[in-house]
């Protein structure tokens, strides 16, 4: 599935995004949403360690880290 990309601009900043990429990650319907909290515990996750979210396992890595922080971001 090609990923439609997206351009946002932050502080004068313009950044370029897959969008949904994290929602494909972890394996979420289109129509499934996170909240702030969901996405907060997951952030605290260290990289390597596995942990389940919505009944999948997961392994944490860097690119899932930055892109849970992104969407924490962007929630802000």
């Amino acid at each position: 599935m090609p990923y439609q990309k997206e351009t946002i601009t932050i502080d004068n900043e313009k950044i370029t995004f897959k969008k949904g990429a994290l929602r494909s990650q972890l394996k979420l319907k289109k129509d499934q949403e996170f909240t702030r909290a969901q996405l907060n515990r997951l952030k605290n996750i260290e990289n390597g360690k596995q942990f389940t979210f919505k009944g999948n396992t997961f392994k944490m890595t860097p690119l899932l880290k930055r892109r849970i922080t992104f969407a924490l971001t962007l929630m802000k």
